[in-house]
């Protein structure tokens, strides 16, 4: 077992520097900051990312910072995602595969009263690709035109869970988001066999410190054993620093490869602030410790706010997201493989993501996963986390343009109470 969980640490921990390793085409990712990454750990994905109001002490809740004092051990999590997608417009359908890394984190008990838990984990991600042509009027020149977005932001934080009183517990998350967000436009005009491609590039490049809070309160329905659960959390906004670097290029090929640009023109670099909204989480949850957990969230954050430059973008608009999910876990103290295992269920729902030409876009997936439990001797749990969700993106019929998506993703959870403990000879 030992072996076992290593060798796939060490797979994932490689999986932390090939963030992208495959294709990927996402329209929808071209607004605002791009499309939103799944929060949470796989445990918590799989049952329709909720979380907000309890967890358990096996793997790190990263919704609600409040939750870290659960955590009474050393927990080191990890996860990685493999995506299937489908792109369908009225005209044309294209599939695409990818690969990105999910999170990391490791959770410390500092004292029995305070867990801290530092972590990396994408934020947003900017991926699509788009290709037209026409003939030039009044010329014999034939124009290509190629859109292309990529890049993304990241979350690297530090959070801190404490409980003041029996039942209650705070928590505060202090997050520094970073990246950038690459946007092009190249034009390709071919005559007699000749051919010029001239490409305007726009980099913005993100880093700000964002704060959240949340809080939980646990009521003890029967004592020790079943309980009702109440969190919050509160992201605060920000006006995240953004420098923005913008140039004409002239982009010389060599059969299908790019040579260096033959000719760049910088036309700006200029430094300002993104407006980035707020976000608040509520949730409810019914426990039965070791047991099952039925979860209900609903999570805000109006986009509408935001702006670069202090320009706004106005596809963007409130999301009010609905989600519910539950797990179970039939003898948590079984000797049956099957049985100490945990199940899991979800669905999640955000009616209205975006607004193009007057038409709400609206994201819907369901999810299922479970988690297999191995144990590595005293003091050691290691969970083998599996998931999968299937969602979609658009109406083909309301919006022209519709994107599906089946997401496969593993994770690790390895805890040890025995890690700082040092053996002493009598």
């Amino acid at each position: 077992m030992k072996n076992f969980s290593t060798n796939l640490l060490f797979f994932i921990i490689c999986s932390l520097f090939t963030q992208k390793l495959f294709s990927q085409n996402s329209p929808f990712s071209g607004f605002g900051l791009g499309i939103l990454a799944p929060q949470g750990n796989i445990a918590q994905q799989s049952m329709g990312s909720v979380g907000v109001s309890t967890s358990n002490s096996f793997w790190v809740n990263t919704l609600n910072p409040a939750l870290l004092v659960r955590n009474g051990s050393v927990i080191f999590d990890a996860g990685y995602n493999f995506k299937l997608q489908q792109l369908r417009s009225e005209r044309a359908e294209q599939g695409f595969t990818t690969g990105n890394f999910n999170y990391a984190i490791l959770a410390l008990p500092i004292t029995k009263k305070w867990t801290s838990a530092i972590g990396l984990q994408p934020y947003s991600y900017l991926e699509y690709l788009t290709e037209t042509s026409a003939k030039v009027e009044n010329s014999d020149f034939f124009a290509y035109y190629t859109f292309k977005g990529e890049g993304g932001l990241n979350n690297l934080f530090w959070a801190n869970g404490f409980t003041p009183i029996k039942h209650l517990n705070v928590g505060v998350k202090m997050s520094y988001l970073f990246g950038n967000l690459t946007r092009e436009s190249v034009t390709e005009l071919i005559a007699s066999g000749q051919n010029s491609r001239i490409a305007f590039l726009q980099r913005d490049n993100f880093n700000q410190v964002v704060w959240a809070f949340g809080v939980v309160y646990r009521y003890p329905l029967e004592k020790d054993r079943k309980f009702l659960n109440f969190g919050l959390t509160y992201d605060l906004s920000a006006q995240m620093k953004t420098k923005r670097f913008e140039a004409f290029e002239k982009r010389d090929f060599f059969g299908n490869n790019l040579i260096a640009p033959s000719f760049v023109d910088t036309l700006t670099i200029i430094k300002g602030k993104t407006a980035f909204p707020s976000r608040l989480r509520i949730g409810a949850s019914y426990e039965k410790l070791n047991h099952y957990t039925l979860h209900a969230e609903i999570i805000s954050q109006n986009w509408s706010t935001f702006k670069k430059f202090d320009v706004p973008d106005n596809q963007l608009t409130n999301r009010l997201t609905i989600a519910i999910g539950g797990e179970w876990t039939p003898e948590f103290s079984s000797n049956k493989f099957w049985n100490r295992s945990t199940y899991r269920i979800g669905f999640n729902h955000t009616p209205q993501i975006f607004q193009i030409e007057g038409k709400t876009l609206a994201e819907t997936n369901l999810s299922m996963g479970v988690s297999l439990a191995f144990s590595g001797g005293q003091g050691k749990l290691t969970y083998l986390h599996l998931g999968i969700i299937a969602g979609q993106r658009g109406n083909l019929a309301h919006n022209g343009l519709q994107e599906r998506f089946v997401e496969t993703r593993l994770g690790i959870s390895l805890s040890d109470v025995l890690w700082f403990y040092r053996p002493k000879i009598d």
